[in-house]
């Protein structure tokens, strides 16, 4: 069965809730790693950066979230990275107010 068609098949079954997450998610990165890479070495390191991914991606929820799956689909890394960028940044005390605080 052609890479693509399995991925538009799992992503079709995972709409109306036929498949868990998990094996739709593997099903979506088995697709994307086999379209990506020809050898056998760099499709293994692709199978495991999505994997590895795709595990992160789940402590995410939201729009960002939803807007980064739908711009880069099955590329959980790409959608990792783009959650990622998107969060806002913790603000974080300047060494001045740090000494300040300490003073007080």
């Amino acid at each position: 069965m052609p890479y693509s068609f399995r991925l538009i098949a799992a992503v079709a079954m995972l709409a109306s809730g036929v498949l868990p997450v998990t094996h739709a998610a593997d099903s979506a990165i088995q697709a994307h790693c086999h379209e990506k890479w020809s050898g056998d070495a760099m499709r293994a390191y692709c199978l495991e950066e999505q994997h590895q991914a795709a595990e992160m991606v789940t402590h995410y929820s939201g729009p960002i979230r939803s807007r980064c799956e739908s711009e880069w689909r099955n590329d959980f890394h790409m959608v990792l990275f783009c959650i990622r960028e998107q969060q806002p940044l913790p603000q974080v005390a300047s060494p001045e107010h740090q000494a300040n605080s300490a003073t007080n």
